[in-house]
């Protein structure tokens, strides 16, 4: 331990080799069904093993798990056989306040954390309903969970994807339009009103917008950014909101720049007109744009058209 801690480095000598690659099976054998060459896999790519991994010594581990209660299964696919832990006997138990305060704490660390930091929790947690014997308490889990409606390869992808600013191409299921294939540049995860959206830049209309993820069918083709594609051009509107004596809930675009007894100065960027437009209208008559010139000057403008329209009506 004294080596790890002087140099922040692994070793052979630092740890049991045999147990650290015994509790490694174990957990993808949790995970679901996998074949000799998945794990083999697996294994010489694992940073701390990169080794070798035979046939004969999975079938070691295997009884080795057997003997311990393991419930072992098997099925065949396409010829290959896979192999499962179906049970276990090493299950935790917890009473109904730790129930509680699991769930509970959950639901606020999805508030305050980023989408791919909610998206690793949410993994280590349901990797971990496999080891509570509780299915009750993992229903409830599996219901509050963020991930619960999403498909999990596009989750992963749309990772790999914003990591590098990939442009890609996907089947959207618009609710308006239904499905069609949308071009955009990838740019974040974000999670607002308990959904998981992408932001990206839309090149359609070369503006940032929130695709839900939820709503991604497909994605059909992914490749890095092209150069000649114009950057979005974002613009900062600063507004004073008329508050009463409350503290307002601020959007991840916006920032607070001050704060009065009565009322907020606030200030939100995007490049992305009509929904900063939405934004502003949401606050109603509340709501006072101060700058820039230009935008104050349009958004007056928009105001007065709509006022005509229902004067019309």
């Amino acid at each position: 331990m004294k080596e790890f801690l002087k140099n922040d480095t692994i070793s052979y000598n630092l740890m049991s080799f045999t147990g650290y690659k015994t509790l490694i099976l174990f957990s993808l054998m949790t995970e679901g069904p996998k074949s000799y060459f998945d794990v083999k896999e697996y294994f010489e790519n694992q940073p701390y093993v990169r080794e070798k991994f035979s046939m004969d010594t999975m079938r070691v581990y295997m009884n080795s798990f057997k003997r311990a209660g393991c419930q072992i299964k098997r099925k065949r696919e396409d010829g290959v056989s896979k192999y499962w832990i179906a049970d276990n006997p090493f299950k935790l138990k917890l009473t109904q306040e730790q129930k509680k305060s699991v769930i509970k704490i959950y639901k606020t660390l999805v508030k305050n954390l980023s989408a791919e930091e909610i998206i690793e929790l949410d993994r280590l947690l349901l990797k971990l309903t496999n080891y509570i014997a509780d299915e009750e308490f993992v229903g409830e889990y599996q219901r509050a969970s963020v991930l619960k409606k999403e498909n999990l390869q596009i989750v992963d992808q749309l990772l790999d994807c914003c990591r590098g600013h990939k442009q890609i191409k996907v089947a959207y299921n618009s609710p308006y339009s239904g499905v069609k294939d949308i071009e955009m540049v990838t740019k974040r995860l974000v999670y607002n009103n308990n959904k998981l959206y992408v932001k990206a830049s839309g090149l359609e209309y070369n503006q940032d917008t929130d695709f839900l993820v939820s709503r991604i069918v497909e994605i059909k083709e992914v490749k890095d950014q092209d150069e000649n594609i114009e950057s979005c051009k974002e613009v900062t509107v600063v507004y004073r909101l008329q508050t009463d004596g409350h503290v307002p809930e601020l959007i991840q675009s916006e920032k607070l720049l001050e704060a009065g007894k009565d009322y907020a100065v606030i200030s939100i960027t995007g490049n992305n007109i009509f929904y900063i437009n939405q934004r502003l209208l949401e606050h109603g008559a509340a709501c006072t744009v101060m700058e820039p010139e230009e935008f104050k000057k349009t958004f007056i403008e928009q105001l007065k058209e709509m006022r005509e329209e229902y004067d019309n009506d």
